[in-house]
């Protein structure tokens, strides 16, 4: 509750800064050369705002753009070709690993940006640190999505969609910018594809058959499905499709992993801990289809192109599902607000509305349906 309301004064106050530090608009003439844009949400949050840069990038070819991330994040947007730096701050709000950035780190990170001399900072989601920012003049020009979120549940405008990749990219609508790129992105370069590809040869790959990826894991425990289910349509898998089964996941998820193949008759492979995010992105790329919960993995599929389907519980896919017309996903209670340890629906959560035969219901009509043809093209290629 306490970090509910901490997060709805940071709202307040970065709606208050807005409305009487930059209230003037863009104008039509507007033309940078260096501009901030500041995410400092998990993974999974941070790949579904790749398509603002992309848009900035478009709007403005000739400025350079900064991005303000996580450590946990910071990969996705060195990756993206149309970011120029990445600099790093580590929010206390979101700091979920590893020490967060100290009071003393991010005062010289303010006299560092100052420094920048910014045209214009895009703030899709910040801290009372970064508020603080702002109502310090760090720039001349200022877009706030909290600004757009106060204004929508005053009822003064009202967000285009549901989806976050939406509402971030309503922040550039609202000053003028134009969006044609929708799609959340993760690149994978040729050296990245001939990684992946040498690292599943050690694991003896047989190209010929479907190659599907699974993430069993989550931080949130109501977030993850069955544990025995998984176990049950793996084994569906290898034998109604002859399927490869690779487990991905960080090093904390290998006991979930060792579990479920306990729980299987057929042989599957467990790559959970062994890469960096790039090389996983990389490995998910060459795979036919990505099966996991509600997590970064499963945003990341979808971002590299791969057939991603997601399961939910807690969570709205509506509003934070993976993106792209090879994405599905399935849930089963649509009233699950859940977020702790507890769910109000029983032990099990609402994860466990979710039978193997709906997974496989979605398989059979949406994403296998190309699990040959994009073989083939593997093997040929």
């Amino acid at each position: 509750m306490f970090q509910n309301a901490t997060e709805i004064l940071t709202l307040i106050a970065s709606t208050v800064v807005q409305w009487f530090f930059y209230r003037k608009r863009l104008p039509k003439n507007f033309a940078p050369e260096r501009i901030l844009v500041i995410k400092l949400d998990h993974l999974g949050d941070v790949l579904l705002a790749t398509p603002v840069f992309s848009n900035l990038h478009r709007a403005y070819p000739n400025a350079e753009l900064h991005a303000l991330t996580g450590a946990w994040s910071r990969v996705v947007l060195e990756k993206h070709s149309d970011v120029s730096k990445v600099i790093e701050y580590n929010s206390p709000a979101f700091c979920r690993t590893g020490q967060p950035t100290s009071f003393r780190g991010t005062f010289k990170l303010y006299r560092e940006l100052r420094r920048q001399k910014y045209d214009l900072l895009v703030e899709l989601r910040g801290d009372w640190r970064t508020v603080w920012f702002a109502f310090g003049r760090l720039t001349p020009k200022r877009l706030s999505r909290a600004a757009l979120q106060i204004a929508n549940r005053l009822g003064f405008t009202q967000f285009s969609g549901t989806h976050e990749t939406t509402r971030n990219l309503d922040v550039l609508k609202q000053a003028g910018i134009p969006t044609p790129v929708q799609t959340a992105i993760f690149s994978v370069t040729a050296e990245d594809k001939k990684w992946a590809s040498d690292f599943l040869a050690t694991y003896r790959i047989e190209r010929q058959r479907p190659l599907i990826a699974i993430h069993p894991g989550s931080p949130i425990p109501l977030k993850r499905w069955l544990l025995d289910r998984y176990a049950e349509l793996a084994d569906w898998l290898i034998a109604q499709k002859r399927a490869q089964i690779l487990f991905v996941g960080v090093e904390d998820e290998i006991p979930i992993i060792t579990e479920i193949q306990a729980l299987m008759r057929g042989e599957s492979i467990n790559v959970a801990g062994r890469t960096t995010l790039a090389q996983l992105a990389s490995i998910l790329h060459t795979c036919n289809v990505f099966i996991g919960n509600d997590s970064g993995p499963m945003h990341l599929a979808a971002g590299v192109g791969t057939q991603t389907i997601g399961l939910y519980g807690p969570g709205d896919p509506t509003r934070f599902g993976p993106t792209g017309e090879k994405c599905q996903t399935i849930r089963r209670r649509s009233d699950c607000p859940c977020v702790g340890t507890t769910c109000r629906f029983g032990k099990a959560g609402c994860m466990s509305e979710i039978q193997v035969t709906d997974v496989i219901q979605t398989l059979e009509t949406a994403a296998y349906l190309t699990l040959n043809s994009k073989h083939a093209s593997a093997v040929t290629n």
